[in-house]
């Protein structure tokens, strides 16, 4: 059994690191559940007020290119037309 609570990944470019630095009480809420000894899943709950910040801090740490193609990506998952968004601002 390790005794590690984290690990660095082989390869660290292709990870995005994600940190809440002095979070308020209720602003996250994580929920780990672990089983045999192995992590089955994570869920991870903000509160919608934060999840611009959120997500602004998943694309500052990747290439300018790649955090347009997760918008871009995402905003076709969910039929969002990016264009429109623009001109409505």
């Amino acid at each position: 059994m390790t005794t590690d609570a984290f690990t660095d990944p082989d390869d660290a470019s292709e990870w995005v690191d994600v940190r809440m630095t002095d979070p308020d009480a209720g602003e996250w809420d994580i929920d780990v559940v672990v089983a045999d000894g192995r992590v089955e899943y994570v869920d991870l709950r903000i509160q919608p007020s934060l999840l611009s910040g959120f997500i602004d801090c998943l694309v500052e740490d990747v290439a300018e290119e790649r955090a347009h193609e997760v918008l871009r990506e995402t905003a076709a998952r969910h039929d969002i037309d990016l264009d429109d968004l623009a001109t409505e601002e």
